[in-house]
């Protein structure tokens, strides 16, 4: 086990029923699922963060066509928070028996991490996929043209 798990201040362990939930103000993004013994978790994400995390699981589940479907896709701008509960910083490594992905969070000097199977974190991948670009990976808003 990485020492960045078994290192970790909250360990969910493999997680199932993943949710991801755009926050009123749109510059969070909470997710969350049932850990390993049953109890539910959420984690408030700065909008980067769940950018990196939705690239990293695009690279990893779906690596033949990572490189252009994450050309398409507009990220947030790269800024520090100032809110100490939230994670800002995301890695996805795929777990040592290679069936499933670990995602770690910092929160600050803190970490958590949770284990995703493959149809869990496709799920998550979809969840992120909404929130993040709901009108397309052109990014957060449609704009519609006057026909003339």
């Amino acid at each position: 086990m990485s020492s960045k798990i078994s290192d970790a201040k909250f360990a969910y362990g493999l997680t199932h029923d993943c949710f991801a939930s755009s926050k009123a103000s749109g510059e969070t993004v909470v997710m969350g699922g049932i850990g390993a013994h049953s109890d539910r978790w959420a984690r408030v994400l700065s909008r980067r963060a769940a950018h990196q995390l939705w690239f990293q699981l695009t690279r990893l589940l779906f690596p033949d066509k990572s490189l252009q479907v994450t050309a398409m896709a507009k990220t947030a701008p790269l800024s520090a928070s100032n809110k100490p509960q939230v994670t800002t910083t995301l890695e996805v490594l795929p777990s040592p028996h290679g069936d499933s992905l670990d995602v770690i969070g910092w929160i600050g000097e803190d970490t958590w991490w949770c284990r995703l199977d493959g149809q869990t974190a496709r799920k998550l991948w979809a969840a992120l996929d909404v929130v993040l670009y709901p009108a397309g990976w052109q990014g957060p808003e449609t704009y519609h043209n006057k026909l003339n």
